[in-house]
């Protein structure tokens, strides 16, 4: 599949959260930024993945303002991931979503990348060429 046929609800099922409330929400915005910088990382790279790529992606996608931050969170309904599996203080309940976040953003990437497996290098260049065109 292509990334210009993907839609913000094929994302959210990608990553395994709650669909957006629309293709401009700030779910969706999210979702896209997190497929856009998966690909133009994995084209950059040559066609490879490397696992510390998803690490970079999902942390730069997190937004920093708060109401941007929660408006995400809402809209991906991202209250059902659990913020402690990466020792989150749940304390800091704007923190603590900041880390649900980052768990999608991270389970989209490497989706992403999962199907992003180029059989031999020809298929890679070919593949390129087209994810370059979006």
């Amino acid at each position: 599949m292509s990334a210009d046929t993907r839609t913000a609800w094929q994302l959210a099922r990608l990553a395994g959260c709650a669909d957006p409330d629309s293709d401009t929400s700030a779910g969706a915005d999210f979702l896209n930024s997190v497929e856009t910088d998966t690909l133009e990382r994995i084209i950059d790279n040559g066609g490879e993945w490397d696992d510390d790529m998803a690490h970079e992606i999902a942390d730069g996608a997190v937004p920093v303002y708060t109401y941007t931050r929660w408006q995400t969170f809402t809209d991906l309904a991202a209250w059902d991931e659990d913020a402690s599996e990466l020792g989150a203080d749940t304390s800091d309940m704007t923190q603590a979503a900041a880390v649900c976040l980052y768990i999608i953003a991270d389970r989209l990437a490497r989706a992403i990348a999962d199907e992003y497996e180029p059989e031999d290098d020809a298929d890679a260049d070919a593949d390129a060429d087209e994810y370059a065109t979006v």
